[in-house]
């Protein structure tokens, strides 16, 4: 076996011994750290409404909206970040606990969903900088 390969095949079974340890999922707050220094603007065209939202490593979070300030708290469910607020503000267009795809995204990233209730595309974008 030339040096090339010998080198090739070491380095792979090198990485096979690693990759385990690398294959480790991030933790909870590595996948929210842009989150507790940034903000996220949440936006849905359809409804005219629209919110800033500030998470904390404490699993508080506050938003400023259309409707006002909410206080609430936040968890990982699922794969997904779902906030519920304390004081909701219910109607029939509005829940107290949304769950959104949003681990693991970056200060600059922008991104769409649906609301879960009226189906309405919800914008996002996670800014840097509070």
């Amino acid at each position: 076996m030339n040096r090339s390969r010998l080198r090739l095949v070491v380095g792979l079974f090198a990485a096979a011994l690693v990759s385990p340890a690398l294959a480790a999922e991030p933790s909870e707050a590595v996948l929210m750290a842009d989150f507790f220094t940034g903000v996220l603007q949440i936006d849905v065209p359809a409804g005219d409404w629209s919110a800033k939202r500030y998470f904390a490593p404490d699993h508080t979070y506050r938003e400023t909206g259309a409707d006002g300030e909410v206080r609430g708290a936040w968890a990982v469910r699922d794969g997904k970040v779902c906030t519920t607020a304390q004081k909701p503000i219910l109607s029939e267009d509005r829940v107290a606990t949304y769950c959104n795809a949003i681990l693991g995204k970056h200060a600059g990233d922008m991104w769409k969903d649906a609301d879960p209730v009226t189906g309405n595309t919800v914008l996002f974008k996670l800014s840097a900088g509070r």
